[in-house]
C-alpha cells in the first residue's frame, strides 16, 4: 500500500515558488527566452506557464491520460491458454488393470474477426478524448488567469482614479470651510460635498480591499500560495496599446465568419466532440465483431485405467443463430447521438461568436463615445484653465470643474475595460490567444511540482 501523507503534501504545495531552478528550466524547455531570466516582470505568457507548471488541477488530467493510455496495454492482452489436470482412482480392485485414473488437458482460446485490434483502436481514440480533456484544462487555467487579470489591472486603474477623487474633493471641502466661516457659503454645500467624499472614501477602501482579494485569486490560478505570489511584479497594462492590437484583428472586414472558421477548426471540444464520435464508431465495429463467437481448442491426454486416450475439442458460445442484433444497434444509437451533439456544439459556437462579435462593436461604439467626451471634457479643461490663471475664476470653481474631468475619466475607463472584457470572451470561444503569438506548450509533456 502507499498511504497519502498528508504534510508531505502540505509541504509540497507551500514550497511552490515562482523563482526556482526547476521552474527557470522548464521556462527555457518550451522556449523562453534564456536572456529573459530570472523573471522580473509578470505578464498573462508567464503567468499561464508558471500555472503549467505547478496547477494541481492538471496534475490530475494527466494521471487520467496516463490511465487511458494504459487501456492501450490492456486492451491487447490476449486471452492466455490454460492447462488442466484430472486425477482419479477406483475402488473396483483389480490386478490387470491401473486403478489410476490420469488427465492432462490445453485450453487455447482463438479470438475471431479481429476483436483485439479493434479494442485497441478504440482505446486510442479515448485516449485522444483524454488529451483533449487535459488541453481543455489548460486552457481554461489560461482564461481565468486573463479574466482576473483584466479585473486586477481594473481595480488598479479604478483606485488612482478614486485617489484623485478623493484628494479634490477634501480640497474642496478645505476651501468651502474657509468660506462658510467667512460667511461666503452655506453649510448645506458644504455637507453636500463632505458626503460625496465620505462615498468617495468609501469606494476607495473597497477598491484597496478588492486588490488584495484578486491577487489571492490570481495566486491560486497559477498554483501558487499568496506568500509567494507576492514576490511576482505584475507588468503593467498599456491598455491603448493593447485595445489596438485587439482592433487590427477584430475589426477586419467579414471578420465574423473568419473567426467561427477558426473556431470551428481549433476548438478544443469541437476536436474532443470528432474523437469520441471516432470512438463510437468503433464501438460498432466491435459489437459486429462480438456477433462472431470466439473458438476454444482444447487438446488433452487421458490415462484411463490402463487404457491411453487422446482428444481433440472445441467450444464456442451458440451465438449463430442467436445474434445480440441489440448491442449492435444500441452502438449505432450511440454514434447517432454523439453525430447529433457535433452539429448542436458547431451551431452553439457559430451563435456564441457572432454575438460576442456584435457585442464587441458595441461596446467599441461605446468606448467611441466615451473617447470623444472625454477629448471633449480636457479641450474645457483647458478653456477653464486659461480662465483661473487670468482671474476670472477662483481655485474653488476650477477644482470643482476638474471633478467633471475625472468622472469622465471614469466613464471611458470603464468603457475600456468592457472591450478589453468582451475581447477576452471572444478569445475563450475562440480557445486560442488572437491577436498574439504566444503558443500553449504541449501539456501533455508539462512537468509539474510533483515532477520535481
Amino acid at each position: 500500500m502507499k498511504p497519502l501523507d498528508e504534510k508531505a503534501s502540505v509541504a509540497k504545495i507551500l514550497a511552490k515558488d515562482p523563482a526556482s531552478t526547476a521552474f527557470n528550466a522548464y521556462l527555457v524547455e518550451v522556449g523562453y527566452p534564456a536572456e529573459s531570466l530570472p523573471l522580473t516582470s509578470w505578464g498573462i505568457d508567464e503567468l499561464t506557464l508558471c500555472a503549467l507548471f505547478y496547477h494541481t488541477k492538471l496534475d490530475v488530467a494527466k494521471q487520467q491520460l496516463a490511465l487511458s493510455a494504459l487501456n492501450i496495454q490492456a486492451a491487447g492482452i490476449r486471452n492466455a491458454p490454460s492447462i488442466n489436470g484430472e486425477l482419479g482412482q477406483s475402488n473396483q480392485k483389480n490386478g490387470d488393470l491401473s486403478p489410476w485414473l490420469y488427465g492432462l488437458s490445453l485450453n487455447i482460446p482463438i479470438e475471431t474477426t479481429n476483436k483485439r485490434s479493434i479494442r485497441i483502436e478504440k482505446a486510442e481514440q479515448n485516449v485522444e478524448v483524454a488529451r483533449m480533456d487535459l488541453a481543455e484544462i489548460t486552457w481554461q487555467l489560461r482564461n481565468q488567469i486573463a479574466t482576473d487579470l483584466i479585473a486586477y489591472h481594473q481595480n488598479l486603474a479604478e483606485t488612482q482614479l478614486l485617489q484623485q477623487e478623493v484628494t479634490t474633493q477634501e480640497s474642496i471641502v478645505r476651501m468651502l470651510e474657509k468660506r462658510v466661516n467667512a460667511g461666503l457659503a452655506s453649510s448645506t454645500e458644504l455637507s453636500n460635498i463632505s458626503l460625496l467624499t465620505l462615498k468617495a472614501k468609501h469606494q476607495l477602501n473597497n477598491k484597496q480591499t478588492e486588490s488584495q482579494l484578486l491577487k489571492a485569486k490570481l495566486a491560486a490560478d497559477v498554483g501558487l500560495n499568496p506568500e509567494n505570489f507576492t514576490a511576482i511584479q505584475i507588468k503593467p497594462l498599456a491598455i491603448e496599446n493593447t485595445l489596438m492590437q485587439q482592433a487590427t484583428v477584430l475589426e477586419v472586414p467579414l471578420e465574423s465568419k473568419v473567426l467561427q472558421q477558426e473556431a470551428l477548426l481549433n476548438r478544443i471540444d469541437i476536436r474532443r466532440s470528432i474523437a469520441q464520435y471516432a470512438a463510437a464508431e468503433t464501438e460498432i465495429k466491435l459489437q459486429v465483431a462480438q456477433q462472431t463467437p470466439d473458438i476454444s481448442l482444447n487438446p488433452g491426454v487421458l490415462f484411463e485405467f490402463g487404457d491411453k486416450i487422446w482428444s481433440l475439442g472445441f467450444s464456442s458460445l451458440l451465438k449463430l443463430f442467436h445474434k445480440d442484433s441489440a448491442l449492435v444497434e444500441q452502438a449505432k444509437q450511440l454514434r447517432a447521438i454523439q453525430g447529433a451533439q457535433f452539429e448542436d456544439l458547431q451551431a452553439s459556437i457559430i451563435a456564441q461568436v457572432n454575438q460576442l462579435h456584435a457585442h464587441y462593436q458595441s461596446a467599441k461604439q461605446a468606448n467611441q463615445q466615451a473617447e470623444n467626451s472625454m477629448k471633449a471634457e480636457l479641450a474645457q479643461k483647458q478653456k477653464m484653465k486659461k480662465q483661473f490663471e487670468s482671474g476670472l475664476i477662483g481655485k474653488l470653481e476650477f477644482a470643482q470643474y476638474s471633478l467633471n474631468t475625472l468622472i469622465a475619466k471614469q466613464q471611458l475607463l470603464t468603457a475600456q475595460f468592457n472591450l478589453l472584457t468582451i475581447a477576452n470572451q471572444i478569445e475563450n470561444a475562440m480557445q486560442k490567444p488572437i491577436y498574439t503569438d504566444f503558443k500553449l506548450p504541449n501539456s501533455t509533456v508539462t512537468r509539474l511540482s510533483s515532477d520535481e
